[in-house]
């Protein structure tokens, strides 16, 4: 079947090019109409129906649907979606009254654990942007991002290896205080009323800081709705 096909092909180029020797080859259709349309169409299409809701909210329906499946793992710790999920609504908490809500930077200078997926989704439900900063960074980098993007508060944890500006407000996941402070708030979902404004998937979710042309990290800001 396939070298009739290309029998066919070969047929259809031959009689295009003797019809018009002084076109390109390129331009010689090879290909039957039924070939043609699913090339270009058929095998691309690929639309389908994407959920409006933002992530904070999808990710909570799944937690619904698997509670204790497993959703992290690292280097031995396991949890469960309704363990990430409330560890990381206690910390949106105590973000929001930190200020962190839609329109908002929260850095997080944190090494691959738990906690940096804790972190991430808690900062994404209080309706914030986070701001990833790697600890490899150098100092003057580090420093430079976070004057031009002027975050609320850094989450970092004591041995984070991050050499942070003395003046950075911090929150450090495994200071006494903020455990303290974590352990005293709920862990249910938020709700827009506790959040300084409703979820809005046209606020910024994150942004990621790369080098630019000038050699000066420049900052690409993605929305919820494209997150």
């Amino acid at each position: 079947m396939t070298i009739e096909r290309m029998a066919g092909w070969l047929t259809r180029l031959l009689e295009e090019v003797l019809a018009d020797p002084r076109q390109p080859v390129s331009r010689a259709r090879i290909l039957e109409d039924t070939e043609l349309a699913q090339v270009l169409n058929g095998w691309n299409d690929t639309r389908q129906e994407v959920p409006g809701a933002a992530l904070p909210t999808l990710f909570e329906e799944q937690v619904a649907r698997t509670p204790d499946a497993v959703a992290v793992v690292f280097e031995g710790v396991e949890l469960s979606y309704r363990e990430l999920n409330e560890r990381a609504n206690r910390l949106a908490r105590l973000l929001v009254e930190g200020g962190a809500g839609p329109e908002r930077f929260v850095a997080v200078a944190l090494p691959r654990s738990a906690e940096l997926v804790i972190s991430l989704l808690a900062v994404l439900k209080t309706g914030a942007a986070y701001m990833p900063i790697d600890p490899d960074y150098p100092a003057d980098r580090i420093a430079y991002i976070l004057g031009d993007a002027d975050p609320m508060a850094v989450i970092t944890v004591e041995d984070s290896g991050v050499e942070l500006p003395a003046d950075t407000a911090r929150i450090v996941l495994d200071g006494p205080a903020t455990q303290e402070a974590l352990d005293a708030r709920a862990s249910g979902d938020l709700a827009d009323a506790e959040r300084l404004a409703p979820l809005q998937s046209g606020a910024p979710a994150y942004v990621i800081y790369t080098s630019g042309s000038t050699g000066r990290p420049k900052g690409v800001v993605v929305e919820h709705r494209g997150l």
